[in-house]
């Protein structure tokens, strides 16, 4: 039977680089300018987004070789393709565990997508006690060449990234459904601030700080 666990309490989250010798994802990135958005995984099949950074087909083509030619891969489709990006899934095969099912085995989990580029795996990961966080980076370490924390922090549960305060969710909702962020603006800040009944520069000040942890969100993960 599973027993819940109510009241308030912390989830660990953390940002995690993982590097490898040997590991088939971190070789070719390594050496091909790409970067791959694993956006899904069911068990040993992967689903992914590969960009080819300097915009050539040519190299998407060179990752999709390599990626067929690697002792790890049963077997490597493209479901969509343009000059730019291709759409894939890829059913591996691994020695030992990967990174991923070390992860999961300790009882903490990723937050997708996984971001693969220049030889590192870039993980957002949350666990739920600082006792499953340690035997997870203990098993990261003690399998894989090099892991990394960029970031870690504890979130009440149901508050991940991006964090906004209730008062910066409700501006960046309101804003977001009166058009404020079409091309061209449908309203304005001062029309915002009054639907929530306050001024112009204090909408103004909750917009810009919501925005700041989205982008800062999105830095942390591509850039």
């Amino acid at each position: 039977m599973c027993r819940l666990v109510t009241g308030v309490y912390k989830v660990i989250e953390a940002q995690l680089q993982i590097s490898s010798e040997r590991y088939y994802s971190c070789e070719i990135t390594r050496t091909l300018p790409v970067r791959v958005n694993l956006i899904a995984i069911n068990g040993p099949v992967g689903f992914g987004i590969i960009e080819a950074l300097d915009g050539k087909e040519s190299t998407l083509a060179a990752y999709v070789e390599s990626m067929r030619r690697s002792s790890s891969i049963l077997s490597f489709d493209i479901t969509y393709a343009s000059p730019s990006m291709y759409w894939t899934r890829a059913h591996h095969e691994l020695g030992g565990e990967s990174i991923h099912e070390t992860i999961l085995e300790s009882g903490c989990m990723n937050r997708l997508p996984i971001v693969i580029q220049k030889g590192l795996q870039n993980h957002t990961v949350l666990a739920p006690s600082q006792e499953a966080f340690k035997t997870m980076y203990e098993a990261l370490t003690d399998r894989f060449t090099e892991v990394r924390i960029r970031r870690i922090s504890r979130s009440p549960v149901g508050q991940f990234l991006p964090r906004l305060t209730v008062k910066q969710a409700e501006a960046f909702r309101i804003a977001f459904r009166n058009g404020y962020y079409d091309m061209p603006r449908a309203t304005t800040v001062e029309k915002l601030g009054r639907k929530l009944g306050i001024k112009r520069v204090a909408m103004q000040e909750r917009l810009r700080r919501a925005e700041r942890s989205v982008l800062q969100q999105y830095a942390d993960n591509y850039l």
